[in-house]
């Protein structure tokens, strides 16, 4: 009856919170483990559905397998990573997890089920692969792929370019490359290509025709059309590319001659994002679009007074960045799919001054600090000061020093530096 329940709650989230939060009502009927070591794979499952709920699949089977190196007999995680790598498209995976799952729990046929449904999502891929063979015996011939949008940007580089060998030639490639990625960034703003869970609304020769025109994608990126031979793998497509491959198949099957498509998102569901800590608005955001600036989702977020720092992880590149609110360049990160928002308050920061001031030590940082203002924060320099020599980190763990005449600064030579937080400042005479 609970389990029941359970699913009847939340099966509108989506399969697999459905199964996964089932699974948490499950016994562990082992317990080899400690009992601290039980708590704490539990604790990593019951944050994987968290992250499985918001659609996370990758964070979330990153979870679980940590708490099945945890705890190699606990069943449930086993079939919710399992179900991870399945909403994934990663049947191999999710067959040895559902199996090691009935393994540990014969009696569960919903792992016993899902375990069928891997290894025939498994099977038809493998099909698919096969290369086609005409009644003749002759290979089939393929129609060459639709280009992808992004890579018709064309930023004149030519092919075959000899060797870089100049300064010249090497600051070229560097602005190409940068044009290049800028072009690309902005593509992804108007972009948007179709996953698990979206709803298309497909219609063909502008048809008024009783039946619904609404099509949800399948966990597995496949569109099921009555008028397609076979479920349409559009996963990954945008709505222009999902039209033509479908008119396509309509021709060849001869059903139209001249047919005429049209493709639109109704519902958007796959392009997840989790937002959490400082903001009023936390939780799962669905974007539409392939990526999105980061001040646009702080913003919808609504960022409370004391927030001052945002994190972006995106697990899928091993990727991590620290973001002060107040840096407009820095707040123009794109955010992507999958990635994990965070926001913070402001840190207590230090930086470290020696030499000829007159109160040398740890000082604390703040945003925008110059090197003259350190200077007076250590009680100003003596008489006999005149460089300062700023070490910094460079990122690697190695130190990079830059010397500064004094005297440069107070004649307006050069700009007063701003220093950061750890930098170290030595005054020498």
């Amino acid at each position: 009856m609970l389990r029941m329940l359970i699913l009847s709650v939340v099966v509108v989230l989506s399969t697999f919170s459905a199964s996964a939060v089932t699974a948490q009502n499950r016994l562990h009927k082992d317990f080899a483990v400690s009992k601290d070591t039980y708590s704490e794979s539990k604790r990593l499952y019951n944050e994987g559905v968290k992250y499985a709920l918001a659609g996370l699949f990758a964070q979330a089977a990153q979870i679980f397998q940590q708490a099945v190196r945890l705890d190699p007999q606990f069943a449930d995680a086993h079939f919710a990573l399992g179900h991870a790598y399945y909403d994934m498209g990663r049947w191999q995976n999710a067959i040895d997890s559902f199996q090691r799952a009935v393994e540990l729990n014969p009696q569960d046929l919903e792992a016993q089920n899902r375990l069928e449904q891997a290894r025939d999502m498994l099977a038809r891929e493998s099909d698919k692969k096969k290369p086609a063979t005409a009644k003749t015996g002759t290979p089939a011939k393929s129609e060459p792929l639709r280009q992808p949008v992004a890579e018709k940007i064309s930023l004149n580089v030519k092919p075959e370019t000899p060797p870089v060998t100049t300064n010249e030639s090497s600051t070229k490639e560097n602005s190409s490359a940068k044009a290049n990625a800028a072009a690309n960034d902005f593509l992804l703003t108007r972009l948007y290509r179709v996953g698990p869970g979206d709803v298309l609304d497909i219609r063909i020769n502008d048809s008024q025709a009783p039946q619904s025109t609404l099509f949800t994608i399948t966990p597995a990126g496949l569109l099921e059309h009555p008028l397609l031979a076979e479920p349409l793998h559009v996963g990954g497509l945008s709505v222009e590319e999902i039209g033509s491959s479908i008119e396509g198949d309509l021709k060849r099957r001869a059903l139209s001659e001249s047919p005429k498509v049209s493709v639109a998102v109704r519902d958007y569901s796959s392009h997840t994002i989790l937002v959490s800590g400082l903001v009023k608005e936390s939780g799962t955001k669905i974007l539409r679009r392939e990526a999105i600036p980061l001040y646009v989702v702080v913003a919808d977020s609504q960022p409370l007074p004391e927030a001052a720092r945002v994190t972006v992880v995106r697990s899928e590149a091993n990727e991590a960045y620290d973001i002060d609110l107040a840096q407009p360049a820095e707040m123009n990160l794109l955010v992507r799919p999958g990635d994990v928002i965070t926001l913070h308050a402001n840190v207590t920061q230090f930086l470290y001054i020696g030499g000829e001031v007159k109160s040398p030590g740890e000082k604390t940082y703040r945003r925008g600090l110059t090197l003259t203002q350190a200077l007076i924060s250590a009680g100003g320099v003596t008489n006999k000061a005149k460089e300062a020599r700023l070490g910094r980190d460079d990122g690697r763990g190695f130190l990079t020093v830059t010397r500064i005449k004094l005297k440069d600064i107070d004649s307006g030579k050069v700009p007063d530096p701003q220093v950061r937080p750890g930098d170290r400042i030595m005054i020498d005479k």
